[in-house]
């Protein structure tokens, strides 16, 4: 029997892909793992429809929802019930978009200080996600210890591709005014409709 936890913890699951294949399944099949045993007070899944084409309709927040409380049967409502919130996030095309859309929804919902936040990732972007999460989230936490990253890894590409996205991100959160972040989602967001 698994300790339930309660606390005021943030899960924020970030997308990869509107396809599920088993990658995907292992993935959250680890998510739903983890929410078993620590039952957080707020839960956003993070994910725009970045594969209109191949996927039309669908969002990665939207399938990461769906197969873990349809595939997976898992009823978020006790979750929810207990603790408050489960929200689907779908604007975010780019792990900076995860990331900054979380930190929305965290302020418009006015969530004061938690106790942890943990994000769930593919492996080759962690590093963008721990630097954008201690841009984005660390208003929410004592300190940048209690942000958390996990990861599952199933990317076939090479790891050095993501040096350009950290670099990427990293000059987008230092100068907003250059409109980075923007300019990147406008690419993804026309990239999706030919995927």
């Amino acid at each position: 029997m698994l300790e339930v936890k309660w606390r005021n913890e943030v899960v924020i699951v970030c997308g990869y892909g509107c396809i599920l294949n088993e990658e995907l399944k292992g993935y959250l099949n680890k998510v739903a793992k983890f929410l078993l045993k620590n039952r957080p007070a707020i839960l956003i899944f993070s994910g725009g429809a970045t594969q209109k084409k191949s996927a039309p309709g669908k969002t990665e927040a939207d399938v990461m929802y769906s197969y873990i409380t349809s595939g997976l049967g898992l009823d978020l409502n006790m979750i929810a019930e207990r603790s408050g919130s489960v929200w689907i996030e779908v604007g975010g095309y780019t792990t900076h978009g995860n990331i900054s859309g979380a930190r929305d929804l965290l302020t418009k919902h006015q969530v004061g200080m938690c106790s942890k936040i943990t994000i769930f990732c593919e492996a080759h972007r962690a590093p963008n996600v721990v630097m954008l999460a201690r841009h984005f989230l660390s208003p929410f936490v004592n300190s940048n210890k209690d942000i958390v990253v996990k990861t599952a890894s199933w990317e076939l590409a090479d790891p050095f591709r993501q040096v350009g996205n950290l670099i990427y991100n990293k000059i987008a959160i230092t100068f907003p005014w250059l409109k980075l972040a923007q300019l990147e989602r406008w690419r993804r967001v026309r990239r999706s409709r030919n995927k």
